[in-house]
């Protein structure tokens, strides 16, 4: 089938494009309200999807929708708050971090083999990280990266993400994807807008989308269908294969941030491209 395949390549120009966009609505803003505009406009834009879906909620959907959606709700505040609080071309490379805890978690409890390819992957990824902030030994690239907040704040969301992820794919065998993509940004929408409700802040999400209120739209767009591209990509695609392919809009990402942000990418391109060749080898 062509379709997710399409959808992949889809999914890779979106997510690339969806970052720099997230770096600018979560910039000297309170990460809670942006995530929520992220998911809740994303919502939104789903919302047409619906008319070509039988509408549709059972004890199975609603379990793995409010499972999912709470772990999510957590992963992606993490998200925005790194990309809003460090350099898109050093945090977003981060986020692929979720495959290597995929791979933890199948050898520990899928009870998967450790192969030659897998150790060959894991170093290859972990020598690429050291080069996203490079310093006088490969020891102090390593400190510089995992001592910095911003960074440890998108490893844990690439933790929580891997856990989502594992839920989608169970998830998506017996659900429309257009109607799990809806469900699933409406949950995670609510969760966080109960939050802000609690913390009486709901003043500072509506200031912060009178504020960025086209940032804000174009990336909870952006959000929405890439998610749904990756959903698509899973009826046809191995989730082994669709994720880490996936994981290549890094690649865009770190190119516009080095054109649009000015940041220094010159070095981290280098590990974004070492990186990759570990992903791939990590599902050999």
């Amino acid at each position: 089938m062509l379709v997710p395949y399409l959808a992949l390549i889809g999914r890779i120009i979106l997510l690339g494009g969806e970052r720099i966009l997230v770096k600018k609505l979560g910039e000297k803003s309170d990460s809670v309200s942006g995530t929520f505009l992220f998911f809740g406009i994303g919502t939104i834009f789903l919302i047409p999807l619906l008319f070509f879906v039988e509408v549709s909620l059972n004890a199975s959907i609603l379990f793995y929708v409010t499972l999912s959606s709470f772990v999510y709700s957590i992963a992606f505040f993490l998200y925005v708050k790194s990309l809003s609080e460090g350099e898109a071309s050093l945090v977003s490379p981060l986020y692929n971090f979720n495959v290597f805890f995929l791979l933890i978690l199948a050898v520990t409890f899928l009870n998967e083999k450790l192969t030659i390819f897998k150790i060959l992957g894991l170093v290859f990824l972990f020598y690429g990280v050291s080069f996203l902030n490079r310093k006088s030994s490969l020891i102090e690239s390593f400190k510089a990266i995992f001592l910095d907040k911003s960074c440890q704040y998108m490893i844990m969301a690439s933790l929580l993400i891997a856990v989502g992820r594992t839920i989608d794919g169970n998830a998506i065998k017996f659900t429309n994807p257009m109607l799990y993509a809806f469900y699933l940004n409406l949950g995670i929408s609510l969760f966080l807008l109960l939050y802000i409700l609690a913390r009486r802040n709901i003043s500072t999400t509506i200031n912060l989308f009178k504020e960025k209120r086209k940032v804000a739209t174009l990336s909870g767009g952006l959000n929405a269908y890439s998610y749904l591209f990756l959903l698509i990509a899973f009826t046809g695609i191995e989730v082994s294969i669709a994720e880490p392919a996936s994981m290549t809009a890094m690649i865009i990402t770190v190119i516009l941030a080095g054109r649009i942000l000015k940041e220094n990418i010159k070095e981290r391109l280098l590990g974004v491209i070492i990186m990759l060749i570990g992903l791939w080898l990590l599902f050999l």
